[in-house]
């Protein structure tokens, strides 16, 4: 009885050894492998039109997912959507999480402008942060100047996908 409780004990031990491993990662690097706590989602619409019509981004932890929504006309969805996932680059992810500064984005309106007044089209970005998120929707291809380096990045990133994937 004693040998089994001996050989019990052992593996125990071992067993707790190998849950605690140490990342290998260095702590300044953590960040280049993930959004780091943090979605970013990205979208661009227009109201009175046919096709793809209405497109979203979503950016969590390494990867990227791009839906296309077709409309039927009159707003309407027709269709399955269609998502493509990839993941993102380590420089991709670095630029993000330099270029989101959370709470400065709390403190945009909701609603800039006229978005998709008179069909131009609205542009959306929504960060979710633990608990707290927060969205800002304007007009189609407005510059948003408190968050410009962002709307740049992922302004890149769906003509990345619009051109791979979404045929005219």
């Amino acid at each position: 009885m004693k040998i089994q409780l001996f050989v019990a004990i052992i593996l125990s031990t071992f067993s707790f050894m190998a849950c605690e491993q140490e990342s290998q990662v260095p702590d300044d690097q953590q960040n280049l492998k993930s959004l780091d706590g943090i979605v970013v989602k990205y979208g661009t619409s227009f109201g009175m039109c046919l096709g793809p019509c209405k497109k979203e981004m979503v950016l969590a932890n390494d990867e990227v997912a791009f839906t296309v929504y077709q409309n039927s006309g009159r707003g309407t969805e027709g269709g399955d959507p269609k998502t493509y996932t990839e993941k993102l680059t380590t420089d991709y992810i670095s630029e993000v999480n330099k270029n989101v500064d959370f709470d400065a984005f709390k403190k945009l309106d909701e609603v800039i402008g006229c978005p998709d007044c008179a069909d131009g089209g609205a542009e959306w970005v929504e960060i979710t942060k633990n608990d707290s998120r927060h969205k800002v929707t304007f007009e189609f291809g407005d510059d948003i100047k408190e968050i410009a380096p962002l709307l740049k990045l992922l302004r890149e990133k769906r003509i990345y996908f619009e051109e791979k994937y979404v045929k005219p």
